[in-house]
């Protein structure tokens, strides 16, 4: 009879009935040969280890660092209320920021504000246009340079080998309406991190790709229509901060965004920010 406490690989004369003696089970035990998950831990973390010495020693100390120790982008104030969301004081440059949410909510209409603002400051201020329902017209209540500006109307998979062409060729602000393929995010990104451009999307729920190449998501909410002496006005909506990976979020807005309507109208903002407490959000923890 075999001892239990000594139990090893099973032979043709110990296999029990119905277990192949060739399984070679060991019972009581691991298989020989196969790391136990703590030990398959030890090993990955001293490979780990091992390859950011040997980079150090080829390339040098400074070849590695920690992404929590590297400087915030440069900010770009674009004169909204937004930019106080951003936790940096305006939208980053060389990062993609969102502007979402569904129907009327406002997130039009503040990436207009922010797109005149940069034909003012830019000597290129660039429209990717996929969807085709742009209106360079409907800039002209926010005063606009309008010869600082290019509208470019293509198909989504044309739209986004523009958006990359004109962010690697140093277009101050892109303003991408609607999503560009997955394919190419990467080299949009990589193009305008190395120029420092400013990408604003617009879109009402962008997919997984798109929301995950966002450092910056900022989502709207309408909370009520605005009236004067019975005729529509504005409108009332809160923006949110979804994700930051530029700075910790700093809360939420209340925005009173206004109709440019007739000449009374005229000499105001168009987004005016209505005092609102600051109040706890769930947003992505903030990484550089």
């Amino acid at each position: 009879m075999r001892d239990e406490a000594a139990l090893g690989p099973l032979t043709p004369a110990s296999a029990p009935p119905g277990v192949p003696a060739k399984s070679q089970i060991s019972w009581g035990g691991l298989a020989p040969g196969r790391p136990g998950s703590e030990d398959a831990r030890n090993s990955g973390a001293g490979a780990l280890d091992t390859a950011v010495r040997t980079i150090r020693v080829r390339f040098g100390s400074q070849a590695l660092t920690r992404a929590a120790e590297l400087p915030p982008p440069q900010p770009w104030p674009g004169g909204t209320s937004i930019d106080r969301l951003t936790g940096i004081g305006g939208l980053p440059r060389g990062r993609l920021t969102l502007l979402t949410g569904s129907g009327t909510c406002g997130k039009l209409t503040v990436a207009l504000a922010q797109l005149a603002a940069a034909t003012r400051e830019f000597a290129h201020a660039v429209v990717i246009d996929a969807t085709g329902g742009f209106d360079p017209w409907a800039l002209l209540p926010f005063d606009p340079e309008l010869s600082s500006l290019t509208v470019v109307r293509l198909d989504s998979d044309q739209a986004g080998e523009a958006a990359s062409a004109l962010a690697k060729a140093g277009a101050g602000f892109i303003l991408l309406i609607g999503e560009v393929p997955e394919t190419w995010l990467g080299p949009l990104e990589a193009g305008a991190n190395r120029s420092g451009t400013v990408l604003v999307g617009v879109v009402e729920a962008p997919g997984r790709a798109f929301a995950h190449a966002s450092s910056l998501s900022v989502g709207f909410s309408r909370v009520d229509w605005v009236w004067e002496r019975g005729q529509l006005v504005g409108l009332r909506t809160i923006a949110r901060c979804l994700k930051n990976r530029v700075a910790p979020p700093l809360g939420e807005a209340e925005l009173e965004i206004r109709y440019r309507l007739g000449a009374q109208l005229s000499t105001g903002p168009a987004v005016i920010e209505v005092p609102l407490g600051i109040s706890e959000l769930e947003c992505a923890s903030a990484v550089v």
